[in-house]
């Protein structure tokens, strides 16, 4: 399926990725580069805010867009030897390759929205609130999720997000009464260890593509899901025996909100310094008109991915104003380096063993993103 969007061409792209080169377009006069986006609202909005709006050609960038069908995939394409991705936007679940030292390597470079597009959602009377308060407390998920299979794909941001909750709900309680998570995905695994072997407190985690989620909720084949938008938005939506038990925004601490953030080739930026720092100054610019325009950046996002208009929902996302980057990155204490700081320090264990880890100011190239601010003082 192909669609031209402005400048850039969208495609949906499965195990192999259909751009190559780069560089110059005679046509134009812009120097191409070639953006990985994701089909939801945290992963388009932005990236067609800066096309729709005129900032990347203000800096002279010709996007060529590929909507990835997952963060594996799109890391794969920017960390290959002939890499056809050389920037995108990423979730959580694919953030370790900016901690791997080896191979090609990639960096984060912006911050785009903290994501609430995450959520664990079950089957109506799986749960029960104690409270009835209306929500389910940490105490109350605790109970629930006690015994139970959760379908997660486990390689996104969703599993990593699912370790958090259940960091959350375990808090303030003995090693021997702690959920544990057992998974055949052993790579889900990796750097993990279980409080406990007791089986009352064994949660099941399948690993399950997100796409799927929707379909297996309403078959009845799953009871628990832990999944991202536009699977969760669609459940929910769609499914009256579904319920959410638990989101980012609702039942985390602001400083284990996940960052979705947007990472680049470092081979890419030490090649084209200019160019790379230019396509940061546009997406620093588009950030600026989302916060003050939300909902047509939404629009503008489902025109790019080519989603049905109403798909993408702001509620799944907070998207920083100017006045937050300013204060969020204002020192390396802020808290904006606290989100990174965390989604860093959560990733590590994802690390293939053997391979060298990057110090954290090697994983965030945090230039870009201050000079940008900076020059929109």
């Amino acid at each position: 399926m192909k669609k031209m969007v402005g400048t850039a061409a969208a495609l949906c792209v499965g195990a192999s990725l259909l751009f190559a080169g780069g560089g110059q377009d005679a046509d134009s006069g812009l120097t191409t580069v070639r953006v990985g986006i994701h089909g939801n609202e945290g992963g388009a909005p932005l990236a067609a805010v800066a096309a729709e709006q005129g900032l990347f050609a203000k800096y002279g960038i010709n996007p060529q867009f590929t909507i990835v069908e997952s963060g594996p995939a799109e890391m794969t394409a920017m960390r290959a030897d002939r890499r056809t991705l050389d920037v995108g936007y990423i979730g959580a679940g694919v953030a370790w390759n900016t901690i791997d030292g080896a191979g090609n390597s990639v960096s984060f470079v912006f911050l785009d929205v903290l994501s609430n597009a995450e959520m664990l959602i079950a089957k109506k009377g799986l749960f029960t609130d104690a409270n009835a308060n209306g929500k389910y407390d940490n105490d109350e998920i605790y109970e629930g999720l006690k015994g139970k299979s959760v379908y997660i794909e486990v390689g996104t941001t969703p599993g990593g997000w699912f370790k958090n909750l259940l960091d959350l709900v375990n808090e303030g309680k003995a090693d021997a009464d702690k959920l544990w998570i057992y998974s055949e995905t052993s790579s889900y695994l990796a750097g993990y260890t279980a409080p406990n072997n007791n089986e009352a407190n064994k949660v099941t985690v399948i690993n399950t593509l997100n796409a799927n989620l929707p379909a297996g909720m309403a078959s009845g084949g799953m009871d628990l899901i832990c999944g991202y938008s536009p699977a969760t938005s669609t459940i929910l939506s769609t499914n009256d025996q579904a319920e959410t038990i638990a989101t980012t925004v609702g039942n985390f601490p602001a400083e284990k909100s996940f960052p979705s953030t947007w990472v680049a080739s470092d081979a890419w930026i030490a090649e084209n310094p200019e160019t790379a720092q230019n396509f940061i100054n546009a997406l620093y610019e588009a950030a600026l008109w989302r916060s003050d325009n939300l909902d047509a950046a939404m629009r503008a996002g489902e025109n790019l991915s080519q989603k049905p208009t109403g798909t993408f929902d702001p509620t799944n996302l907070v998207a920083p104003s100017k006045a937050d980057y300013e204060e969020w990155f204002a020192t390396p204490d802020s808290r904006g380096y606290v989100y990174f700081k965390a989604l860093y320090d959560s990733s590590a264990g994802n690390v293939p063993e053997g391979n060298p880890i990057k110090p954290f100011e090697q994983a965030f190239n945090d230039t870009l993103l201050l000079n940008a601010i900076e020059a929109n003082k």
